[in-house]
């Protein structure tokens, strides 16, 4: 698949024939989109009365954007991905005082859950170079974009799995972050359900989501009981920081306690 346009010797730029056949189009519509569920999750902070309103008009948008075969994974990586760098920075600053604050600076294990194009999981490589990172996604086409970034000692790598069925072994990971992808889960009780299965003692799992997409903190408790955890195990948390990062949210998921913590 071609993510550049190319330019005859004249220098005019034309379109890829995927274009000319549709695909620019689809990328059009797909922008259109993306841009109208941005001004929706700014119409929510602003007119708390119709946020459960704008919440509905919001959720039926993003399922129309949520096209991650060729060429939707493309134009994600190409143009969606690269829009939210800022928002990746602040997750990785998050991850990396979480394991400072929880002694696993030291080769810990990241899983980078719906890492779609190995942005989030690439930026955590560069500042935990001795970490074991591992992107998973349902989408084939994104894991191939995301194959980029895996590096040749194994340490960043890439598989394609679902999340119902996480491939690791219990108490294994010892953070799990995941980002924009919680309000795409139809079921998300047997998803929270494995991420507690992989969760190694002192473990975290940090899942961020638009916040006019997501759950308040009494389905955040219901969805708790129904996975299988205790009903306040999921705490929705703020996100501090630009005027993008404060239209997320955040859900903590903390693993087993250590065996010391657990006498007391």
């Amino acid at each position: 698949m071609r993510l550049f346009r190319r330019k005859p010797a004249g220098g005019r730029a034309v379109e890829p024939d995927a274009d000319r056949s549709g695909g620019g189009r689809s990328r059009g519509r797909l922008r259109r989109v993306f841009r109208a569920t941005f001004l929706l999750a700014i119409l929510a902070v602003v007119a708390i009365p119709f946020r459960r309103g704008v919440r509905a008009v919001a959720r039926w948008a993003d399922a129309r954007a949520d096209n991650f075969s060729q060429p939707g994974s493309g134009f994600y990586a190409r143009f969606v991905a690269p829009a939210l760098g800022r928002l990746y920075r602040g997750v990785a600053n998050d991850v990396v005082a979480e394991l400072a604050a929880r002694g696993r600076t030291r080769m810990p294990s990241i899983v980078d859950l719906g890492c779609g194009p190995g942005d989030l999981s690439a930026e955590l490589h560069r500042r935990l170079r001795d970490a074991r990172i591992v992107g998973i996604d349902l989408s084939p086409s994104m894991m191939q974009l995301a194959s980029r970034h895996a590096t040749a000692d194994g340490r960043l790598r890439f598989i394609v799995g679902n999340a119902e069925r996480l491939p690791f072994a219990n108490e294994s990971v010892d953070l799990l972050v995941s980002t924009l992808t919680l309000h795409h889960l139809s079921a998300p009780g047997p998803v929270f359900a494995e991420i507690a299965r992989v969760l190694a003692p002192g473990g975290v799992a940090l899942i961020y989501d638009v916040g006019l997409l997501s759950m308040t903190q009494g389905e955040a408790d219901k969805l708790a009981a129904s996975a299988g955890l205790e009903p306040d195990a999921l705490t929705r948390e703020a996100v501090h920081g630009s005027l993008g990062a404060r239209l997320m949210v955040r859900f903590r998921l903390e693993g087993p306690l250590l065996e010391d913590d657990a006498r007391y």
